[in-house]
């Protein structure tokens, strides 16, 4: 929860970080078991996704680029059939009203299917949100390369 003393804007950014998070949690009563509504419901029409680290993105075609939301959701899509479970905990939330950014590190737990045990997958998120502070207009997410390649390997073995 943002301070009680914290402004309007503040809570506005705050907020919008955390849904930009939850808004890709689980949901079991979709079909893919995420709402892709709810992802596009918090990003400007003309939202890009970006990754880093640099070196980790020049070594990595397929986190090279800008993504548009629905080139995201196909990402994504792409990883859902392979993932049983993912739940997400935001670790903290810096906000930077002047900018209209906030930055989230937030633990995703990825499970896939034939696994034990899910994969911590620590993140950190930048988020630049346009005017009015209610949606994600560019986000660049920095994921552990380690756990990202872990849990891959695991999709592709099944878990062996």
């Amino acid at each position: 929860m943002p301070p009680e003393s914290a402004s309007e804007l503040y809570k506005i950014l705050f907020a919008t970080a955390v849904e930009f998070i939850r808004s890709q949690d689980q949901d079991l009563n979709q079909p893919s078991r995420m709402n892709f509504d709810r992802v596009r419901a918090i990003r400007t029409s003309d939202h890009r996704h970006h990754f880093g680290h640099n070196y980790c993105v020049s070594t990595k075609p397929l986190f090279q680029g800008a993504r548009s939301v629905e080139d995201f959701l196909a990402h994504l899509n792409a990883m859902l059939p392979k993932i049983d479970t993912w739940d997400t905990d935001i670790t903290d939330i810096a906000v930077d009203e002047p900018r209209k950014m906030c930055v989230v590190r937030a633990s995703y737990f990825m499970k896939p299917f034939e696994v034990n045990e899910p994969v911590e997958n620590d993140l950190v998120w930048w988020l630049w949100m346009e005017d009015g502070g209610k949606k994600v207009k560019k986000a660049m997410e920095f994921i552990d390369p380690m756990a990202t390649g872990r849990i891959r390997e695991l999709m592709m073995t099944g878990g062996k």
